[in-house]
């Protein structure tokens, strides 16, 4: 029964893809990016293109959270804010500073709920390294390594990325450094990243990495099977 079960799931894998690649076309719910950024030849990079007093991010973010769970294990998410306004730069160094000391993960959401839905103001970095030590993170140490040449270094690069992928507004998603996503042409977030979804897999299999998850797949299947079975 598993292996049946299994089967179809593949079949409507495979299904699902070639209707993807009827109804999403390039220039209409994917730009192609002039110059494309290196990427490993063994995962798939996918970059949530984001920025703190977005709204339209702060709704984004289940969205995107919940795709980034279920993802498959040769997809990579990467995070990249955008300060496309002024005022905004506190926020990319702050996500840099909170990176380089390894709670940008773990605070990310929090951010998001504190200037959405708690509506707090961040006028001045002291007010971001303020939210940051409500998180464990000493406030000094914070200021300090804001201006660490690590940081600097990734706000540089930053710059670099948000030019190269022509980003223009957010939530905007970048697949594998060539293709770009953003909401325009799609009637909701669950649709973007289908393209999203689309855009993944037709990298995963130029790249020979979709073998190798079914292959693990099967694998998995066939060791519950198995336990199923002693089980029994």
């Amino acid at each position: 029964m598993r292996k049946f079960l299994h089967v179809m799931a593949s079949a409507a894998v495979l299904l699902s893809g070639s209707l993807l690649a009827q109804e999403f076309q390039e220039g209409q719910h994917f730009q192609r990016i002039g110059n494309p950024v290196a990427t490993p030849d063994d995962k798939v990079v996918v970059t949530d293109g984001f920025a703190y007093p977005c709204g339209a991010c702060r709704r984004f973010l289940p969205y995107v959270g919940s795709w980034a769970d279920n993802a498959p294990d040769y997809v990579e998410v990467e995070h990249l804010p955008i300060a496309l306004q002024p005022g905004w730069e506190l926020f990319v160094r702050g996500y840099y500073t909170a990176l380089v000391m390894g709670v940008a993960e773990e605070t990310h959401e929090a951010m998001f709920k504190a200037v959405h839905d708690e509506r707090r103001q961040f006028r001045s970095f002291e007010d971001i390294a303020e939210f940051y030590a409500e998180h464990g993170v000493e406030s000094e140490s914070f200021v300090n390594t804001s201006q660490s040449f690590a940081v600097d270094a990734k706000m540089r690069q930053n710059r670099n990325d948000v030019r190269t992928f022509g980003i223009r507004g957010t939530p905007a998603v970048i697949v594998q450094g060539k293709w770009r996503v953003s909401p325009n042409g799609f009637s909701s977030y669950d649709e973007m990243l289908s393209a999203v979804d689309y855009l993944v897999e037709r990298e995963a299999e130029a790249l020979g990495l979709t073998g190798a998850s079914e292959a693990a797949q099967t694998e998995e299947t066939e060791s519950a099977e198995q336990a199923d079975e002693a089980s029994s």
